[in-house]
């Protein structure tokens, strides 16, 4: 069976992924979870100003390397679509596939601010100051939840079982450009997940050159929504068998 590495999005941990990492140990994987650095518990009153993209990467590239891991299908959520390229390029001799769950496609010296465009920015630093440390993105509140991520489907328990656990993102990482220039990591086999109720529309089609391409019947968090069916897909992609939409 294969290795995964499960890598989150914005503002959580590993521990987004509780009820999908243990189905996929008990399918035979070998699986890792991994919160960034920031992102932890006792991060919470840290100073993460220095904290940007760079760090997230160094962060899953060490693992790797610290756990000789090889072969790896490195899965990634929303932000951390960003980091697992980011990771490819510098150690794409380690890994097999890269899965983007509803994920980030980074492009070429275009960071996250400047690929969405002023009035996101001033927006998510708006945000940041306004919950008093211009450093770091508060976690959704409900109302800011649903207007981003419309028929996301997340239940009111869920909603603050992540409320709990998540921790203010360092925003540095949304002003950090990737160097994309090493044609191994380019050259890595490549499949994106779409959530299909997502507000905009996928990056990624069925017929989109040097992707493989699946659904999911859900928003854009479905290991919270559909989790016997984010486990199925990310079995079938790691196991090599087609990835049928679920």
């Amino acid at each position: 069976m294969a290795t995964i590495v499960l890598v989150p999005g914005v503002g959580v941990g590993g521990w987004l992924w509780s009820r999908v990492a243990p189905q996929l140990q008990a399918a035979g994987h070998d699986v890792h979870s991994v919160t960034l650095s920031g992102l932890r518990e006792e991060d919470r009153d840290a100073d993460v100003s220095q904290v940007d993209l760079s760090t997230h990467v160094v962060d899953v590239v060490r693992m790797l390397e610290q756990e000789d891991l090889n072969d790896v299908v490195l899965v990634a959520h929303s932000y951390g679509g960003n980091v697992i390229r980011g990771v490819a390029e510098r150690v794409p001799q380690r890994i097999a596939r890269l899965v983007y769950l509803d994920a980030e496609i980074p492009t070429a010296g275009v960071s996250m601010f400047a690929a969405a465009g002023p009035e996101f920015e001033q927006s998510i630093r708006a945000t940041a100051a306004a919950g008093g440390d211009p450093t770091r993105l508060p976690w959704f509140d409900d109302e800011t939840l649903d207007a981003h991520f419309p028929g996301n489907e997340i239940s009111a328990e869920d909603r603050a079982w992540l409320a709990a656990g998540a921790v203010s993102h360092p925003l540095a990482t949304f002003g950090e450009a990737l160097t994309l220039d090493n044609p191994a990591a380019a050259a890595l086999p490549r499949t994106y997940v779409t959530c299909t109720r997502r507000m905009l529309p996928s990056p990624i089609g069925d017929d989109t050159p040097g992707w493989d391409h699946a659904t999911l019947e859900t928003g854009h968090w479905p290991m919270l929504t559909l989790p016997q069916e984010t486990v199925a897909l990310l079995d079938a992609i790691a196991s090599g068998r087609p990835a049928a939409a679920a």
